[in-house]
């Protein structure tokens, strides 16, 4: 289900990984679709069979086309690692660079995000749209735009993890650990906003929260012809759950995109797409990355991904 404007307050669910297999046909839209560019989430990895690699199978079997799965890693470990740890302006820095050296990718592409890998792919956006290759439309699922007010929760809840969870945490801001730790540098306490503001080398940057703006940002953005920003339902792993809907979470209530002035203002080119008619939100009714095939055959691949207008209306008019 998509819609145009978010309201629902937070909701709480479980961490897990469930793509369940399903059968493969034939897609139901037009002939032209983009080749696709993907990112995978916290803890996995490209090509995984039994994670986001199944979703790039089923994409090339399903749609015909060229799909690019992001790897940070040299090899399924050091991708997996490298979700962890690092320097995400260094790994967006370098998949800018790689995307233009990819010649299936020269006339444009659609791209999709899971989890963290959906902010990833906005700043690719954000930062690299005007020098190409071209990025159409950018569906992100569970991902986190507006930050997470504490690290994200482990997979299994031993005392060791939640310690490490606390500390990091509690120490995100300090040069060490935002050079090092990628989920601290989209982490957006909302009791520490000027430490946050000062010393996050990434989110605050991507979503020109602070006093110098940078134009290009909103321009790139602004250039989509499709941000869809899904939400799941039952989501405790992205905390709060609406930031994939780019709401914060400021200490007291969640505030809504709209009466953000990251909205308001229009500081990264969202109003101006919500304005058009091309900022679509929807929820996956699951907890976070426990989606289907079939769900996001039906969600994504066949709504966003499964034929390009203007290429159709290019074709029409020769």
């Amino acid at each position: 289900m998509a819609r145009r404007f978010p309201l629902t307050l937070s909701a709480l669910g479980l961490l897990a990984w469930a793509i369940a297999p399903a059968t493969i046909s034939a897609p139901s839209a037009g002939p032209f679709p983009l080749p696709i560019v993907i990112w995978h989430g916290m803890g996995d990895s490209c090509c995984s069979p039994m994670g986001i690699g199944h979703i790039a199978d089923n994409l090339r079997k399903y749609l015909g086309v060229y799909v690019y799965s992001i790897a940070t890693g040299d090899g399924r470990d050091a991708d997996v690692r490298s979700s962890y740890i690092g320097n995400i302006n260094d790994q967006v820095a370098k998949v800018c660079n790689d995307l233009k050296e990819i010649p299936e990718l020269q006339n444009g592409f659609n791209a999709v995000g899971f989890s963290q890998g959906g902010q990833f792919l906005r700043a690719v956006l954000q930062r690299c749209q005007h020098t190409g290759p071209r990025m159409h439309k950018l569906v992100t699922l569970g991902s986190q735009h507006e930050g997470v007010q504490n690290m994200p929760g482990c997979i299994v809840h031993t005392a060791g993890c939640k310690n490490i969870q606390k500390w990091l945490t509690h120490n995100a801001y300090r040069p060490e650990v935002q050079e090092k730790w990628i989920q601290a540098q989209f982490l957006k306490d909302p009791y520490r906003k000027a430490e946050y503001l000062n010393s996050s080398i990434f989110l605050a940057d991507i979503n020109n929260e602070r006093e110098e703006k940078n134009e290009q940002y909103r321009l790139n953005l602004a250039s989509l012809e499709k941000l869809v920003l899904f939400r799941f339902t039952y989501d405790i792993v992205v905390v709060p759950r609406d930031s994939s809907w780019f709401s914060f979470f400021d200490g007291t209530a969640l505030i809504p995109m709209p009466e953000l002035a990251l909205f308001k203002e229009d500081w990264i080119g969202l109003k101006e797409l919500y304005d058009r008619g091309d900022l679509i939100f929807g929820d996956c009714p699951t907890g976070h990355m426990t989606f289907t095939w079939d769900w996001f055959k039906t969600n994504v691949a066949d709504e966003y991904l499964a034929a390009n207008p203007a290429l159709e209306e290019w074709a029409d008019a020769v």
